[in-house]
């Protein structure tokens, strides 16, 4: 009878974790669990929510269907460009008003490495069939904050011009 020999199992020794290692994974626990304080958190308010009603400029009577569309500095398609893969979806959706010209866009996030000061200015276009296109600017100085810490921008009444006949 033949005899058949096994290979006996190779047993490494245990390395005990430097401290280098302990220190990369404390500094991951802090960042990811955000050492325990509430307060802190990754994500960051890039843009408020904006709430306001679109009038006529002559007769101050509430525009429904108008466009409303937060513009991104810089990332503006021209005109006859199409927008490639990720660019249209990075591009807030657009709204449109009700029909008492009421809107509401929202607040918009973003995962922060590294505290930063939150949003700086945001810029709205209003478009709508009839009426001359409409930009303004919204700062952190016309925002409140709500219980949540959203900001908020109340814009009031947007008068649009509407186009001579």
């Amino acid at each position: 009878m033949k005899r058949i020999q096994t290979a006996t199992p190779v047993v490494y020794p245990r390395r005990q974790p430097t401290a280098l290692w302990r220190a990369a994974v404390l500094l991951g626990v802090v960042a990811v669990g955000g050492g325990g304080c509430k307060s802190s958190s990754l994500s960051q308010y890039i843009a408020p929510r904006i709430e306001g009603r679109t009038v006529d400029a002559r007769t101050r009577q509430p525009l429904a269907g108008v466009t409303v569309h937060r513009v991104v500095p810089g990332e503006e398609a021209a005109p006859g460009d199409t927008l490639k893969g990720g660019q249209s979806m990075e591009q807030s959706p657009d709204v449109r008003t009700k029909g008492d010209g009421t809107f509401a866009l929202a607040s918009e996030r973003d995962l922060e490495l590294f505290q930063r000061s939150g949003w700086y200015s945001v810029t709205l276009r209003f478009q709508h069939v009839g009426y001359a296109s409409f930009t303004t600017n919204f700062t952190p100085a016309q925002a409140t904050q709500t219980a949540g810490g959203e900001p908020l921008v109340k814009a009031g009444d947007i008068p649009l011009v509407p186009l001579s006949r």
